[in-house]
C-alpha cells in the first residue's frame, strides 16, 4: 500500500481565535497569506512544553481592542459563501472590515474595502466621513468631505472639532472663512465707491467649489498655486 500524504492545498489547520468573549475556528491559511501581521504571528515558536496557542478552545489567540462583530465582518470577505460577502455596500459592516484590514494589514481585503465604500453612499455626516478618512487613509473621501465642510451652513462645532482634531478643524474652518459673498456695490451705503461689499444674512456657499483651495491648505495631492477667486458652480433652472 503506498504512503499516504497530505495535499499541500486541501489539508488544511484550523486556528481558535478568540474576540471578546466570543470564540471563533477558522483555516489558518487564509490569515497567513493575506496578512502579514498573522504571517508573524504564526511563525513564532511557542514556549517549550506549552500547547500552542490556537490550537483548541482551551487555548485560543486571543485578539485585544476589536469587537466581535467587526471580526465577524472581517471573517464573512475573507471566507465568503458562494455568492460573495454578504455586505451590504456603503455599510457600516465594510467600514469594520476596511478597519481591521488597515490594522493587520490585510492589503487586498483594504483594496476591496475602498471599493464598497464609495463617499456618497455612506450614511454618515462630513465631520465623520473627513475623520474616517484621516483614521484609514481613504484619499478618495477627503477632497468631497471637506468640500461638503466648507458649504456648510453651520459654522464649526465643538463636535466638529472633538471628530476631526482641533489642526483639522482649524484648517477647515479657515477654507471655509476664504468665501465672501460679493457684490458689484449696489448693497453699498449711498455715495459709496463701486467694489466688493459682503453681504450680510445667512452664509450660502453650497454652490461654491473650495477644491482649489482644500488641495492648497492640505497639501493634497493636484494642488497648485492658488490665489484666485472660488470658482461658482451654478445649476440650471429648469424652465
Amino acid at each position: 500500500m503506498a504512503e499516504r500524504y497530505k495535499d499541500q492545498d486541501f489539508y488544511m489547520t484550523f486556528v481558535t481565535l478568540q474576540v471578546e468573549d466570543c470564540l471563533f475556528r477558522v483555516p489558518r491559511h487564509t490569515l497567513e497569506a493575506q496578512s502579514t501581521v498573522f504571517r508573524d504571528m504564526f511563525s513564532f515558536p511557542p514556549p517549550p512544553d506549552t500547547e500552542v496557542e490556537g490550537s483548541s478552545d482551551e487555548h485560543p489567540i486571543r485578539l485585544d481592542g476589536v469587537a466581535a462583530d467587526e471580526f465577524r465582518q472581517l471573517l464573512k470577505v475573507l471566507y465568503p459563501g458562494p455568492n460573495g460577502p454578504d455586505l451590504r455596500q456603503g455599510s457600516e459592516e465594510w467600514i469594520s472590515v476596511l478597519k481591521l484590514s488597515n490594522m493587520w494589514q490585510f492589503q487586498q481585503v483594504r483594496t476591496l474595502a475602498l471599493q464598497k465604500l464609495p463617499y456618497k453612499s455612506v450614511r454618515k455626516t462630513a465631520a465623520e466621513k473627513v475623520a474616517l478618512a484621516f483614521q484609514y487613509d481613504i484619499e478618495k473621501w477627503l477632497l468631497p468631505g471637506l468640500n461638503e465642510l466648507a458649504r456648510r451652513q453651520q459654522p464649526i462645532s465643538v463636535e466638529d472639532v472633538q471628530l476631526l482634531g482641533l489642526e483639522v478643524a482649524l484648517k477647515v474652518a479657515a477654507v471655509r472663512e476664504s468665501h465672501v459673498s460679493q457684490s458689484p456695490g449696489i448693497f453699498g451705503p449711498p455715495g459709496a465707491a463701486p467694489g466688493p461689499r459682503v453681504i450680510t444674512g445667512p452664509r450660502n456657499a453650497r454652490h461654491v467649489d473650495f477644491r482649489p483651495i482644500i488641495r492648497k491648505t492640505f497639501e493634497l495631492p493636484g494642488a497648485l498655486e492658488f490665489n484666485g477667486p472660488l470658482v461658482l458652480i451654478y445649476q440650471k433652472k429648469r424652465r
